[in-house]
């Protein structure tokens, strides 16, 4: 095989897919090989589904229903034996038509996992945060008492709608 033909993605040091319409495996790169444990000929033509476990396989559909749907791109977060990825998958477009999809996915850093744990981490008490307060505003016993909770809870929006923001811009909201 020292004269097959390459392709360009094979010099990616990221790990790259390509994927039919129908969800089936067209490419994988030497990359993706070696971070998922596979070949091209092991893989080529079996569903995407079967590359990835769990949440990750649903997440890889659903982005490839995306896309072939007519969305321009589609991001999303994954994990995949210990190692988290941020991966993007656009259309691959021929004479105007969806033809495919192409993944790239990228190795995400230990501060984006801190990130997005610490995401995690404040919306529990922002949900406990909005209960006390919605309390407090019905069993108030006088307009300050009651506006203040409305202050409490307006400033409670603003905060889920940050933690929301940061949550897209991570890829998990």
């Amino acid at each position: 095989m020292a004269n097959a033909p390459r392709s360009l993605m094979d010099f990616v040091d990221t790990p790259v897919l390509v994927g039919d319409p129908d969800g089936r495996v067209v490419y994988l790169n030497p990359c993706f090989e070696r971070c998922f444990n596979t070949t091209k000929q092991k893989a080529t033509g079996e569903p995407l589904a079967g590359l990835f476990g769990g949440g990750a396989r649903e997440q890889v559909l659903s982005a490839v229903a995306t896309i072939c749907a007519g969305e321009p791109r589609a991001r999303f977060r994954l994990r995949e034996a210990g190692t988290g990825y941020a991966a993007l998958a656009s259309p691959v477009v021929v004479e105007g038509g969806r033809v495919g999809v192409i993944i790239v996915l990228t190795e995400e850093t230990r501060g984006e996992d801190r990130l997005i744990a610490l995401r995690r981490d404040v919306l529990e008490p922002l949900d406990e945060l909005a209960g006390c307060l919605s309390a407090l505003a019905q069993s108030a016993h006088g307009e300050p008492d009651r506006a203040k909770a409305a202050t409490g809870l307006r400033a409670l929006a603003r905060m889920r709608k940050w933690v929301d923001q940061v949550g897209r811009e991570l890829g998990v909201a």
